[in-house]
């Protein structure tokens, strides 16, 4: 009777361990496939966003320039308007 159970406990250990590695194994298969599979498509997003990006960046710094310059006249202006206000006095 005892050895019926111990080969029972050992079988049934060794359906779960070969269950487990089965598991393993079917998930790292997902997971590469899944990755192959979703690669080519958000690269793809990707250099898109950053196209998109490096296009903002250069819009963001003409953009700045402009501002540096616009500040340069505002204090041109404002000289002028003080050298106009002393002249009225």
């Amino acid at each position: 009777m005892i050895p019926l159970i111990t080969i029972l406990a050992q079988s049934q250990i060794g359906a779960i361990i070969q269950i487990i590695i089965l598991l393993i194994i079917a998930g790292i298969i997902a997971y590469f496939t899944a990755y192959y599979y979703y690669k080519p498509i958000y690269t793809k997003k990707i250099n898109a966003l950053e196209n998109e990006k490096l296009d903002l960046e250069r819009q963001n710094s003409g953009l700045r320039t402009e501002i540096g310059k616009l500040e340069e006249k505002l204090k041109s202006k404002e000289e002028e308007i003080e050298e106009i206000k002393k002249n009225i006095k």
